[in-house]
């Protein structure tokens, strides 16, 4: 995509117009010196005495329409600065000249990033109203009032569940990027070949180190441990042995005795057994997530799933007789080859096996999806059925008595929809809250994983990130990142590391 920017302001960087410009082209890339393009964005903004002014002017084809805002720092419903006011002002304009050229408005209005709850959040814990909050989304943002109440409902339910955490408590995270095959919407570091496949001995043998390193780093920076996840991938993938093995070293080196959940996130029908779970379950795990994405056979085949519907109707048996406080599944609204009948059909099927948690996800399609630039049309902006389902997702799961809890947005989802977790009341999965909200440090292990330290405060946040590729991770220097954590918090790297 063509992208041109004349920015005569101090406000905003080339990031946020391109994340503007994906609300209505998804999956457009914006490579330099681009001149030529079937899709093209020009942006002008510039400000005088106070009032910054922004057009817009988009160009698909043929058709090319303008759009043009103003508004002064005092515009809007809550106190603003530069920042705000132009961000307002080039978004307004810009849904402007989407609208004429498209003919519909994105549901989260121009609002980017990945969180807007974090956002309400910050506005209800600086002393706003719940109606100021909405009406800074939807006079302001311009987000559609459903979105709006969404947002604040996911709030006021996150603030509660934070309530007991401070900054000593941490998480810990378990990568196992293995998976029996690779779907074809899949935009996580996972593998699915032979050759992969034989690195996981030496992988456990890595991860096993990394495992005992952090439990001491834990341990020496005085953090409580609450919450464990062990995801993927699919961590069903590995024996029972060898989930043994990690689960022995978690029971054994970390103190648990302050963890209030534990997930194994079994992920794959085709690798979940009622053993593998009756193990998990013998060494504490109460939570684990056993995913569909949908529960039409002609659609697991079309998007490369490799399971069958009645294997993920056994998997679900097995999970609901060994018994956990919490049983996950997972949805996926605007998959190929489904369509809204179809979802509801699947969101039906879950709400029937009385799954306390079920998380509706809307197709994300990144640049390392098999499916990316389907010919079918993958990258549809206006994504009616995407929209259509996860709307009915949010009134009829809380008909079933599951509340929202956690929602998160990710660049190149099918209708500009949202992500949200839904469980009932007293099953939430705090580390997706933790996690999301970035409110707690998360130490993590393995292939792709991502440390990442929070100060006491909150105010600042360090990434300590793991090789992506297994065959990297086994290859790169032994360690943590000790020497970063220590320096972060405020430890001699050669010394004790104080928290």
């Amino acid at each position: 995509m063509v992208l041109c920017i004349d920015n005569r302001t101090d406000y905003l960087n080339n990031y946020h117009f391109q994340t503007l410009c994906m609300l209505y082209f998804p999956g457009e890339k914006f490579p330099p010196g681009l001149t030529e393009a079937e899709n093209k964005a020009y942006f002008l903004l510039e400000e005088n005495d106070r009032v910054i002014h922004a057009k817009v002017t988009l160009c698909s084809g043929n058709k090319r329409t303008e759009g043009e805002a103003s508004f002064g720092y005092d515009s809007f419903s809550i106190p603003a600065d530069g920042t705000f006011t132009a961000q307002a002002a080039v978004g307004v304009a810009y849904l402007d000249a989407g609208y004429k050229l498209f003919g519909f408005l994105p549901p989260w209005g121009y609002l980017t990033g990945l969180r807007p709850v974090k956002r309400a959040r910050y506005y209800l814990d600086k002393g706003y109203t719940n109606d100021d909050v909405m009406r800074l989304f939807v006079e302001d943002y311009k987000v559609f009032e459903e979105k709006a109440k969404l947002s604040l409902e996911i709030a006021e339910t996150e603030a509660k569940m934070l309530k007991p955490y401070n900054g000593s408590d941490c998480c810990l995270y378990i990568a196992i990027p293995f998976c029996p095959t690779r779907c074809e919407y899949c935009s996580f570091v996972s593998y699915s070949n032979d050759k992969l496949f034989k690195t996981i001995p030496d992988y456990l043998d890595r991860l096993d180190e990394d495992l005992c390193r952090t439990a001491e780093i834990i341990k020496a920076t005085g953090f409580t441990l609450r919450s464990i996840y062990i995801g993927g991938g699919t961590p069903s993938v590995l024996n029972e042995s060898q989930i043994g093995r990690i689960l022995d070293r978690v029971t054994g080196d970390f103190d648990l005795s302050k963890v209030n959940e534990f997930t194994f996130e079994s992920g794959r029908p085709d690798t979940t057994t009622a053993s593998k779970l009756a193990l998990v379950k013998s060494y504490g795990v109460d939570r684990v997530s056993i995913n569909p994405q949908t529960t039409r056979d002609d659609v697991l085949r079309r998007i490369g799933r490799g399971h069958t519907v009645k294997q993920f109707f056994d998997a679900a048996d097995a999970a609901i007789s060994v018994g956990f406080k919490s049983i996950n599944g997972d949805l996926i609204a605007g998959l190929p080859g489904d369509d809204y009948d179809g979802f509801c059909n699947s969101l039906e099927d879950l709400i029937k096996l009385e799954f306390n948690n079920i998380t509706v996800h809307t197709l994300s399609v990144k640049n390392a999806a098999p499916m990316r630039f389907d010919e079918l049309g993958i990258y549809d902006a206006d994504g009616v059925n995407a929209r259509r389902c996860v709307s009915h997702a949010y009134k009829r799961l809380g008909e079933a008595g599951l509340k929202p809890y956690y929602l998160y947005r990710q660049k190149h989802t099918i209708g500009n929809a949202e992500n949200v977790g839904y469980a009932v009341l007293g099953t939430e999965c705090d580390y997706n809250v933790l996690m999301m909200e970035e409110t707690n440090t998360v130490f993590a292990c393995g292939s792709s994983a991502i440390t990442k330290l929070v100060s006491s405060d909150g105010s600042v946040i360090e990434r300590i990130a793991f090789p992506k590729y297994p065959f990297e991770y086994l290859s790169a220097p032994k360690g943590i990142g000790e020497e970063k954590i220590r320096m972060f918090f405020n430890g001699d790297k050669d010394g004790e590391i104080l928290h």
